[in-house]
């Protein structure tokens, strides 16, 4: 029987292991074993450690990638209970980080990385874990180079708070030195229990230590466990020896080396046993109570014949040969062989008397050898065996294929009972992962609008596709190759998006064209063949990252997990049109036809032409994002005339898509594609849990990766399908062969869905800085600040918008026998649906971004906003940040009909006068991430007047005055002028304000007048006129002062400018208030009055000593000589009776004053005295122009 190709029905979700916040990786050195004081390899305390740019390959390799990894999920604390730890630095670092996919209700996320430094590197295949039931403890033994082993007791605390690991290292790393290392070698560790582990030795020994009860790991008790007695173990140090051993390293290993060890150890009947298998090829069980071996055989059964001179021997550097499963009251053990193609062993283990095992060969007939995914050559690197938790007779197979940084993964159902049943699941029952597939590199074509740095950009820096180590690593590189000096202080200043765009603009100049122009396509293609240069360089160094190390089965939630040398990867179930998508060979049974139609579809999509691709994208982008005005066939129609359908797609183009729909049309229905789109949204009767658990960190990461690769798959699949159901209504269905079905419906149901893809990919691949909550900063509100050794870390995290927007619902719990890979597969798919239950309305994101101060992401989001009127208002609040003003006020005027619309939860009163538009139908409940707070949630659908003013109080926030002053005219037109409401006349009189205020910062004047006029309250109004007063005559708009009417108020007026200028002391400077409070009572006909203020000022000018100089040509005309003709107009003006002012005289300087008070001399001024002292003064003025000087101490008049 041949055998058939693996099913795909899993797939793979790549994780990189950047840390979403900064400054969450801890460094501490450990001490050196023994020493009692602090040395120079013994640090005070932790310190918070960024890792340096790795500038070449070398670097990058040692910093970043592990020679040996894995996850560690603990049995009996779940908060938290998955663990990765990596061996860095050639062995001198293990890395532990949690790694959890659901975490407790009120835990804090656990952020923090351990990065602990040993004194000696750590020996291959000596890091082992534990974990208490007893204590929240995490377990961590290693053994280094200088034979030394570490007991590591971490809390759950040390990685979630920085300051958990100061100043007590010694209290939780402590060291031991084992006497039998002193003359053996360990090769393997493996733990047994919380208290136990165990060791293998180069002698074919084991070692076991236990550790005190209560014990912090500086003591143990060692017990070594040997089937032949000190003469074997004294063998492996005689340098030359038979064929009893093999060299490995420095040393020789003994046949009889235990190189795989099944842990933890199993209780059969009371008794704990241990499975080994040797380099001998065999295997042997070890009761560890009594210390000697129960079962010693062949791990295939094949017993040495007596003709044969040699036993198959296993190479040292395996280390996953066996695995052991609780069944019962037995165990399923499962080996493998390496040697030849490999081959795989199920055994039955069950207790017989007096402690003994039988050890029984479940399928002894059977050649039971795994099947390579290729012809190529591939090597079983590990695998993982767990019985089911439905069926115990049930056995879950998970193998891991190597071929040097490439890696498959299978799996196989394998049920233990007759012996054609278990051939017939091994010949035809695996099942594969589909690995993960990197998007295509952008196209750049010459009439692309879009630059080329634009495309790579948003392509390399596409969250999750590289990591940013990778990055800067392959930017030094680059940078290295073009003879770039090394400059660390400019990485660390500029953005790494800068700095790529810096490096590579550089390599590419704009040079001529023939005919003297700048040559713009050739600079584009430059600046692409550069970018891909580089990716090229990226893509390098991230297959080096990918490296499989291990492959470990969390059995509590049944996912795999997949660890490479600098990343995980988490293998989901694949979703039913995944698994229709991957297997188009053998598609699920009745999805046949709708195979057809998407392989048809997608055949078409790769035979057209990157410029087609290009026009139908931008066609696209219309249908979605564009204004409805056409009914659903026109606008098919124009789709197909604007890509030039006709022409683009050629005949042989043609025949290939009818031939893969089977020769004709007729298979293309509604009812096929109806069970398309049922197939991609559809989940396994996915229901909302009553007690979710939130995601942790890993948890987030997995949920926005299968998002990010759901929705690239469904929009290349809904693509495809519009430019062939485009086709078919244009060329087909209006033809002899057309199939005479409602193209129309489909349409507008890919359209649906291509809009809920494209929103969820932006926000899948948008990234945003937010600040830590204080929860996930520390989990304790008594934690003391942090002391550690670094710079100051900012609390932020860097998240995709999705999981801002949706991650408060992210979250679940398995139901029943429900594995967490198939129910993440569910939350995926749901959330790419376009009827989700995870709803993410524009709205609401653009308030998220807002509220987190990222206006020009809410900007470029709009084009998915809705037209109701909500949305149009938070649009006009993404503008408002923006600083575009004015366009955000027409998204705040178009809105204002709706946003004034009467909701009755503010009132009982339905007829309530202040409301204009009452409409009690018209209840919104305001979603807004926490953007508005109640005060504007309360102004909302609360009336136009109260929805005007919510806007005024925004533009005066930003100082947008004349927009305040726009919108508050508004509010006050909608207010009823006979509403005599105490809350509509608080809201008139706050317009009213509002208005003035604008009015004054704006300059216009005369508005700020007429509002003046309508205030009702005494006091504002004196002191607004008094603002608008000294406003006007600072901005030397005195001569609109002057001619405004100011009825009821002149007096006021007049008495305010007579304040300013009493206190003015030089009139020379500032505001001539003197000139405009004579404007003033010249324009009223107070000539007099005029008169006064007149002679006040010239007096000062006279004491101020600054009115001598000269202004006209004659030599006659100064400042004072100016203000005695205009004092001398004012009086002319006056009945000659009547010209005759009252005049305080200035006393002069330095006289003498009674209580601080200068006493004033008044007395009566006619208009000839006024003339007489111009007179004077001219003649003065002349006088000084001839050179005559009045004698010191006589008469001004006397002159030489």
């Amino acid at each position: 029987m041949a055998d058939t190709i693996p099913l795909k029905a899993y797939k793979e979700t790549r994780l990189n292991l950047d840390s979403t916040i900064q400054g969450s990786t801890v460094a501490i050195r450990l001490p050196t074993h023994g020493a009692t004081w602090p040395s120079r390899t013994a640090q005070k305390r932790p310190h918070i450690f960024d890792i340096p740019i790795a500038e070449d390959e070398e670097a990058f390799r040692q910093r970043h990638l592990a020679t040996s990894a894995s996850i560690y999920h603990r049995k009996h604390h779940i908060s938290p209970r998955s663990f990765l730890w990596r061996v860095l630095e050639d062995g001198k670092v293990l890395s532990i980080r949690v790694v959890e996919v659901t975490k407790q209700h009120n835990t804090a996320d656990s952020n923090i990385t351990l990065r602990l430094v040993f004194p000696s590197p750590i020996k291959p295949a000596c890091v082992a874990f534990s974990d208490s039931s007893e204590h929240d403890v995490l377990s961590a033994f290693v053994v280094t180079e200088s034979y030394h082993l570490y007991t590591l007791s971490l809390r759950p605390d040390y990685f979630r708070k920085q300051s958990s690991t100061e100043d007590n290292v010694r209290d939780w790393c402590k060291s031991f030195a084992p006497s039998a290392f002193t003359f053996k070698h360990p090769h393997r560790l493996a733990t047994l229990s919380a208290d136990e582990i165990l060791f293998s030795l180069y002698d074919g020994c084991l070692l076991k230590l236990d550790r005190k009860p209560g014990g912090d790991g500086s003591e143990w008790r060692e017990t070594s466990y040997n089937e032949a007695g000190w003469s074997q173990g004294l063998r492996s140090l005689i340098p030359f020896q038979g064929n009893n051993n093999v060299r490995w390293g420095k040393h020789n290993m003994e046949l009889s080396a235990v190189i795989s060890i099944s842990s933890p150890q199993v209780l059969l009947n009371g008794v704990p046993y241990v499975f080994t298998v040797s380099l001998d090829h065999r295997l042997r069980v070890w009761n560890m109570l009594t210390g000697r071996i129960t079962y010693m055989g062949d791990i295939l059964g094949h017993e040495l014949e007596l003709n044969e001179n040699k036993k198959p021997s296993i190479h040292p550097s395996h280390s996953q040969l066996i695995c052991v499963s609780k069944i019962a009251d037995g165990a399923l053990c499962v080996t493998y062989t390496p040697i030849g193609t490999g081959q795989f062993k199920f055994w039955n283990v069950s207790p017989a008397e007096e402690s003994e095992l039988d050890v029984i060969d479940l399928f002894p007939d059977i050649n039971l050898e795994p099947r390579a995914p290729t012809s190529d050559l591939w090597t079983l690197a590990d695998f993982s065996a767990a019985v089911d938790r439905v069926n115990p007779h049930s056995l879950n197979l998970w193998i891991l294929w190597k071929n040097n940084t490439s890696y498959r993964v299978q799996k196989l159902e394998f049920e233990v009972g007759p012996t054609s049943r278990a051939l017939d699941a091994w010949n035809n029952g695996w099942k594969s992962m589909v690995n993960e597939t990197r998007a295509d590199t952008p196209v750049v074509l010459p009439a692309d609008p879009s630059d080329a740095t634009d495309k790579w950009l948003d392509y390399i820096l596409f969250p999750g596709k590289f990591s940013t180590p990778t990055i800067e690593t392959g930017l030094a590189i680059y940078e290295h190759g073009l003879g770039s000096s090394k400059n660390s202080s400019t990485r660390k200043s500029n953005h790494l998006a800068e700095r790529m765009c810096s490096i590579i603009a550089s390599t590419v100049t704009l040079a001529r064209a023939s005919n003297g122009s700048m040559d713009h396509d050739q600079f584009r293609a430059a600046t692409d063949a550069q970018w891909r240069r580089f990716y090229r360089l990226l893509s390098e160094l991230d297959k080096q990252r990918g490296e499989a190390l291990s492959l470990v089965i969390d059995e509590r939630n049944e996912m795999p997990w997949i660890i490479s040398a600098d990343g995980i990867s988490a293998i989901r179930t694949c979703s039913r049109f995944e698994e229709m998508y991957h297997n188009p060979d053998t598609p699920p049974q009745g999805t046949e036809h709708v195979t057809a139609l998407v392989i048809a579809a997608e055949a078409l999509g790769e035979t057209i032409s990157d410029q087609l691709v290009y026009s139908c994208n931008d066609a696209l982008l219309e249908e979605l994002f564009g204004e409805e005005s056409q009914i659903d066939p026109v606008r098919m129609r124009l789709f197909y005339n604007k890509c030039d359908l006709a022409n683009q797609i050629g005949d042989e183009e043609y025949a290939q898509l009818v031939s893969n729909l089977g020769g004709d049309f007729k298979n293309v229905t509604t009812y096929i594609y109806e069970s398309l789109f049922k197939t991609m949204t559809a989940s396994e009767d996915f229901d909302k849990r009553l007690h979710l658990l939130p995601l942790g960190d890993f948890g987030k990461r997995l949920i926005v990766k299968g998002v990010q690769e759901t929705t690239e798959l469904h929009r290349k699949v809904c693509f495809h399908q519009l430019i062939l159901l485009i086709l078919i209504e244009a060329e087909i269905n209006h033809g002899e062969e057309g199939t005479q079905f409602e193209t129309a419906e489909i349409f507008r149901q890919l359209v649906s869905m291509l809009q809920r893809l494209e929103l969820i990919s932006w926000l899948a691949k948008t990234q945003i800085s937010l600040p830590l909550a204080r929860s996930e900063r520390s989990n304790s509100i008594t934690d003391k600040p942090s002391t550690l050794i670094s710079k100051q870390v900012s609390h932020t995290e860097s998240i995709t918008v999705l999981e801002g927007v949706l991650r408060h619902l992210f979250g679940f719990e398995t139901r029943g026998h429900e594995s967490i890979s198939s129910a993440l597969t569910e939350i995926v798919i749901k959330i790419c649906a376009p009827d989700s239950e995870y709803e993410a309305p524009p709205a609401v994101t653009q308030c998220f971004l807002l509220k987190h101060e990222r206006p020009d992401l809410a900007i470029e989001f709009s084009r998915f906003a809705s037209q109701d009127a909500f949305s149009t208002y938070i649009q006009g609040r993404a503008c408002l940040a923006a600083n575009d003003a004015f366009r955000a006020s027409k998204f705040f005027k178009k809105a204002g009909f709706g946003m004034g619309m009467f909701d009755p939860s503010h009132s009982d009163d339905k007829s309530d006068q202040i409301l204009a538009y009452p409409d009690p139908k018209k209840r919104t409940d305001h979603r807004s991430a926490g953007y508005l707070d109640e005060t504007e949630k309360n102004l909302l659908n609360n009336g136009l007047p109260a929805y005007y003013s919510h806007i005024v109080a925004l533009y005066d926030k930003e100082r947008a005055f004349s927009f305040v002053a726009d919108f508050a005219r508004l509010a006050i037109q909608c207010i009823k002028s006979n509403d005599d409401e105490p809350q509509a006349i608080l809201l008139r009189a706050e317009m009213h304000s509002r208005l003035f205020n604008a009015a004054i910062q704006t300059s216009r004047y005369d508005m700020a007048y007429s509002v003046l006029a309508l205030f009702t309250d005494p006091a504002l109004q004196h002191s607004s006129l008094r603002t608008l007063i000294t406003k006007m005559c600072e901005t030397s708009s005195s001569a609109q002062l002057v001619d405004l009417p100011f009825i009821g108020l002149q007096n006021a007026v007049d008495e305010i400018l007579a304040q300013k200028c009493e206190s003015i002391v030089d009139v020379t400077v500032g505001v001539p208030y003197h000139k405009i409070l004579y404007a003033w009572r010249i324009k009223r006909s107070d000539f007099r009055g005029a008169a006064a203020i007149s002679l006040e000022r010239l007096q000062k000018l006279q004491q101020s000593g600054d009115g001598d100089q000269i202004l006209g040509d004659d030599g006659l005309e100064t400042p004072i000589t100016k203000q005695y003709v205009a004092l001398i107009n004012a009086l002319s003006c006056v009945d000659p009776e009547q010209a005759w002012i009252l005049s305080e005289e200035l006393p002069p300087k330095g006289s003498n004053t009674k209580n601080g008070v200068v006493p004033a001399k008044r007395k009566v001024v006619t208009l000839a005295d006024i003339r007489k002292w111009y007179q004077e003064e001219l003649d003065r003025i002349a006088a000084i122009e001839n050179n005559q000087f009045a004698f010191a101490g006589g008469d001004e008049m006397d002159v030489l």
